[in-house]
């Protein structure tokens, strides 16, 4: 198989490790392979450097390590071919060999599975995604027509951003995969709020050219309002250091601008063709929607008289919900994407559990030429990975140190108690001469620890657990310890796993500031279109708390923060503030006629209530198909934001009334010129 493996373009075969290799096997004569697999099986039971690293804990697994030459990423087409043909290598293996379970795990391995992953996600959840929708549209708006019009406006976003996307040559990732689910839920937002309202009117009798007129000329300002403060949402994104956040936020953007722009111009010319039902149809209609009305009247009044209590609740949620986000957990480890179910998924774990782990971190030391060739300075590196490994999650270290402390083990016969650094610096002068003299396939691997020049080394951790967090807690915890390193003038860095730290990071940094970076800009604009910091304020707070909120559900359930979990803020902020934005936008449309402030709180509920709930429950239920994802973490995104749907709808119609109550009746009215 190794040497199979060594014939591909893409594994470098100078660099593959196995048990033989490790132990320097080489073939017997017919009559000697009976003492010579004695001896090999002796080996790796006793080497101090094979046992428990090529081998698994319980003697019957064993590992080839098959480095991939470069970085195969995963637009590139080779990786695809790599793997159909490792799978095919193997599949032969197996059937030569019925006794043995072969299987195949690496990176590598888990890119080609998260590339057809997506291919698989994007051809089942998308048509899925319009026909929920469709039926959804279909339940709320109680008209065939009428469901095929936000419909049609919500495709032709999803086409012209993938067209765009196209036409710049931008690769699909994990999190853009859900694109297309994300557009149909919210860009049929805007659909839903005017073929609603142009029903409404319709109901009391005016024409369908009117009641499409009367409908764009109430609702184009809260209509742009909406749709910039999402697209802004989004668009906060492209201040992300990842370059998939960043494309994601800014394709959402452009296709939540495109689906307002069609909404606004589109919709009233297909509605120009919709005939009115007959007229019974409507009195019926209008019936049982009074009687929905009525019930989300009195609940209003009942919350507006508990007015103080509702504040308290939320400061309180606002204080665990800080408290949540505080704590949540940060993940940015690929295997852990899948399903516990998944192959891919099931081997990395088994190689954690048996063989010592598929996570390898590096610390990476640099100084001066021949710096790695002091004793003082490998003896350092010995203390250091006796330190790291009393740690539970590392199964093992390597480093120069050990390759010397070999060495002097294999001259002094093999024996346990010299698998050490010899305390001599002439001796370890020859040993190193010896060592770049010396073609044994186990002082080969000694180039793997040190360069040429000897001024650079680094140290293998092998760990057991590949979670984020783990590997933090390590980092944080040896930092001490690498500052004799720094005292002696060396530069210490950090390679290998060490990414999936720094993405981690990323991921908190991204997600606080895009974060601030929406709610500033929703505030701006809020303040600037009401005439009032204050409003905006006012207006922002309930959807604030309601966002914040389920971060607090995420540290309980134990959701961690990842690539995809981590737009929940922007998406919860971006679209959960149209509901509130709605009911002001309501008010003050009451507020012109002249009537009472309580009566205009409460029926600015009353009169947005429908429309705010059918489309949280529409854009909820389209999230909710992210649950047939192959991707765990795609899962977690799409019942959180279906959530968030949820509490910013019931925050706005609950908290918003209750806080502009608040306000004396003179401060609740029409701006200057916006009447």
């Amino acid at each position: 198989l190794s040497n199979k493996l060594a014939g591909y373009d893409e594994i470098d075969g100078d660099k593959i490790i196995n048990m033989l290799k490790v132990s320097n096997f080489s073939q017997p004569e017919n009559d000697g392979w009976e003492k010579a697999l004695g001896d090999l099986k002796e080996f790796m039971v006793t080497d101090p450097l094979a046992a428990g690293t090529v081998t698994g804990t319980n003697g019957k697994s064993t590992m080839i390590m098959a480095p991939v030459s470069g970085e195969l990423s995963l637009e590139d087409e080779n990786l695809k071919l790599l793997v159909d043909e490792l799978d095919t290598l193997i599949q032969s293996a197996g059937d030569e060999h019925p006794n043995l379970e072969i299987l195949l795990s690496g990176h590598p391995i888990v890119n080609a599975e998260i590339m057809k992953k997506m291919a698989n996600d994007l051809y089942l959840l998308f048509p899925i995604a319009v026909a929920a929708t469709a039926l959804m549209l279909l339940l709320i708006l109680r008209s065939l027509r009428g469901m095929l019009i936000p419909l049609v406006i919500t495709l032709m976003s999803v086409v012209w951003t993938f067209g765009l996307k196209g036409l710049l040559h931008s690769p699909l990732t994990i999190t853009e995969t859900v694109i297309p689910v994300i557009l149909i839920s919210i860009s049929c937002a805007d659909g839903i709020h005017i073929v609603s309202e142009a029903f409404h009117f319709m109901h009391r009798g005016m024409d369908s050219e009117k009641a499409i007129i009367k409908t764009i000329k109430d609702l184009w300002k809260p209509v742009t309002l909406t749709s910039l403060t999402t697209a802004l949402g989004f668009a906060s994104f492209a201040f992300s250091s990842g370059r998939s956040l960043r494309n994601m936020g800014l394709f959402l953007a452009f296709g939540v601008m495109t689906a307002m722009f069609f909404s606004l111009f589109f919709i009233p010319v297909l509605f120009s063709w919709y005939k009115p039902a007959k007229p019974h149809k409507y009195r019926s209609h209008y019936k049982r929607q009074f009687k929905l009305l009525k019930r989300i009247e009195h609940l209003t009044e009942f919350f507006l008289k508990w007015r103080i209590a509702v504040v308290i609740f939320a400061v309180i949620f606002l204080a665990l919900s800080a408290w949540g986000m505080l704590n949540i957990n940060t993940d940015t480890d690929e295997i852990r994407y899948f399903k516990n179910d998944n192959p891919v998924r099931q081997t990395a774990e088994l190689i954690e559990k048996e063989m010592g782990g598929l996570s390898i971190l590096q610390i990476v030391l640099e100084g001066e030429e021949d710096s790695f060739r002091e004793l003082s300075l490998l003896q350092d590196i010995a203390r250091l990975q006796d330190v790291i490994e009393e740690r539970p999650e590392v199964s093992s270290t390597l480093s120069m140190s050990d390759s010397v402390s070999y060495m002097f083990y294999g001259m002094r016969g093999r024996r346990d108690e010299y698998f050490t650094i010899p305390d001599n610096q002439l001796f370890i002068n020859r040993m190193l001469i010896m060592a770049e003299s010396d073609k044994d396939s186990r002082s080969s691997l000694f180039s793997s620890y040190v360069n040429e020049d000897y001024s650079r080394a680094r140290i293998l951790i092998r760990i057991t657990d590949s979670n984020t967090r783990v590997l933090e807690a390590l980092l944080a915890d040896i930092d001490d310890d690498l500052d004799v390193f720094r005292d002696r003038g060396l530069s210490v860095d950090f390679a290998g796993d060490y990414l999936r730290v720094s993405n981690g990071r990323i991921i908190v940094e991204s997600q606080v500031m895009s974060l601030a970076i929406t709610l500033g800009i929703i505030l701006i604009v809020l303040s600037i279109i009401y005439r009032s910091f204050l409003h905006g304020l006012f207006v922002s707070m309930p959807v604030v708390i309601a966002v914040l909120f389920n971060f607090a559900v995420m540290w309980a359930l134990k959701v961690s923060l990842n690539p995809a979990t981590a737009i929940i803020a922007a998406v919860g902020l971006g679209v959960g503030i149209d509901y509130s934005i709605h009911i002001y936008s309501r008010l003050m449309l009451l507020r012109a006629r002249g009537d009472s402030c309580r009566s205009c709180l409460v029926n600015s509920v009353t009169e947005s209530a429908r429309g705010i709930l059918s489309n949280a429950v529409s854009v909820g239920v389209g999230f909710l198909i992210l649950l047939l994802s192959a991707y765990r973490i795609i899962n977690d995104m799409g019942w959180i934001i279906a959530l968030t749907m949820l509490t910013t709808s019931l925050a706005s119609l609950i908290l918003l009334p209750c806080l502009l109550s608040f306000l004396p009746e003179n401060r609740i009215k029409v701006p200057y010129g916006h009447s």
